[in-house]
Order: C-alpha cells, then structure tokens, then sequence
C-alpha cells in the first residue's frame, strides 16, 4: 500500500475518528432553565404530550432550580397532566412556560456582545407553519384570476403574432421547379 493511499485513508476516517460536540447522545442537563426551554422547543415540534410531561418533570427536579418560576412550570405540568390534552391546551403549556423563564430563553445571546458557538440560533421558538389548502381568501382567488388571465393572454399572443408558414412557400417553389423541368 502506498503513502498516498494511506493519506487518502486517514483523510476519509478523519471526520469519524474525530469526536464533535454536536452528538445526539450527550448527557441531560441539570438546569432547569434549560429543561424548561428543551419542554418549549417540544411543544413547538409538536411532540407527544408524554414528553413534555416528562421533560417539564425533569426541570422540576433537576438541582440547579436558578432563573425559574417553579410555580408557573407546576401550573404547566397540571395542564399537560389534565386529561383532554389539545393544541390549545399546548399553547396555554407553553405560554407558562415562557412566562416561567421571564420571557427570556437560556439560550438567548446576550446583548451588547457578538453570539458564538451554540448562541448563534434564534431565541424564539415559533409554532409549525401549517399553510392553507386551496383558495382560502380574496386575495388567493386574485392571483389565481391573475395567473389564467396571463396564461390566456400568451396563448392569444403566441397564436396573433406566430410567424407565417414557410412550409407552404417551400412547396410552391418545389412545384415550380418540377414544372419547368
């Protein structure tokens, strides 16, 4: 085996030899900021209301309790724990949640300095987008009228302005050689 084969070798185990801080199996935290932030981002994924209980129950019994309402994250639980779980029952969870940690995530970069590192994502954890289907307002039904109307003005234009045929001219010129021959 030659050099440039083992450098090609140790170049290609490199990226999984080498450890990196983005592993998904890392250890639980042992803020409950953290825990209380991990429940909001699991509610904004949508994710099973067992969850949420549990990560909401991990920030209440995590050791290090600095930087949250404990009360309003016990409200939060007895919401996620009350039978008849829904998507307003959810937004209500969340609501406390936030209002647990002051507004303000853990993850949040401070202001006055440039974020570095894991600081660099946004603060603000937003619900899942669900788009409309089909025409659901005036404005909608506006660029569809809009969209057939340029799709009919092209079609009229390409047909107006098409050139003429050469086709039928290359045949008369055909017939007329044929004919003085």
């Amino acid at each position: 085996m030659g050099a440039s084969t083992a450098a090609l070798m140790a170049a290609l185990l490199i990226p999984v030899a080498a450890p990196g801080s983005a592993w998904a199996h890392g250890e639980e935290s042992d803020q409950s900021a953290v825990l209380t932030e991990q429940a909001v981002a699991l509610i904004a994924n949508g994710a099973a209301e067992d969850q949420v209980a549990e990560r909401i129950e991990d920030a209440l019994m995590a050791p290090h309790k600095e930087g949250v309402t404990l009360a309003k994250v016990r409200e939060a639980q007895a919401l996620v724990e009350r039978p008849g779980y829904s998507e307003a029952t959810s937004r209500q969870v969340k609501v406390l949640l936030l209002a647990s940690l002051g507004g303000k995530l853990p993850s949040a970069p401070q202001a006055g300095r440039p974020a570095t590192a894991e600081e660099t994502g946004t603060t603000v954890v937003l619900d899942e987008l669900r788009l409309p289907r089909g025409i659901s307002d005036g404005g909608d039904a506006v660029l569809v009228g809009l969209g057939a109307a340029a799709l009919g003005g092209g079609l009229w234009l390409s047909h107006r302005l098409r050139p003429p045929h050469t086709i039928r001219r290359l045949e008369h010129r055909d017939r007329g050689h044929r004919e003085a021959s």
